[in-house]
């Protein structure tokens, strides 16, 4: 039982969100929480997480009017691997038309039994103080 967060990120913002999240989930009482960068890590170690793991939280960035590849790639693997039975929290980050939520939302729709927790979190760039309670909402939706 734990948090497995996989987030691909462009600039670093979205890097930053995702250990904010995971730092959240810690505070309030997560037994486990393990981090990915999907960018930078081994895909095969991020998919063996997502499977370890009871529960996912996935961050990316939009990207031409989708989802930073990486992340793109991630899910894909997942759904060839038939991942199922998890609830998966999504966190978006786009400056003017944010899109990768509704992309991962969609791919991860076509999984079994994959219960998708609200709220979805947006970010516009770099994170702010202000999207610090959307964060927290969604750890608290998560650890529910």
């Amino acid at each position: 039982e734990g948090v497995f967060i996989a987030y691909a990120s462009i600039h670093g913002g979205t890097a930053e969100a995702a250990r904010k999240m995971k730092d959240i989930l810690l505070a309030k009482g997560a037994s486990k929480v393990s981090i990915a960068d999907l960018s930078r890590d081994d895909m095969a170690e991020a998919v063996e997480d997502a499977f370890r793991m009871g529960k996912l939280i996935v961050a990316a960035s939009s990207y031409d009017a989708n989802v930073f590849p990486p992340m793109y790639d991630f899910l894909h693997h997942l759904q060839l691997k038939n991942y199922q039975k998890r609830r998966v929290g999504i966190i978006e980050n786009g400056s003017w038309a944010p899109c990768a939520g509704r992309v991962m939302k969609g791919m991860l729709e076509t999984m079994k039994e994959i219960e998708i927790v609200e709220p979805m979190v947006t970010i516009r760039s770099a994170m702010k103080q202000g999207d610090i309670p959307a964060l927290e909402a969604l750890a608290d939706a998560m650890l529910a």
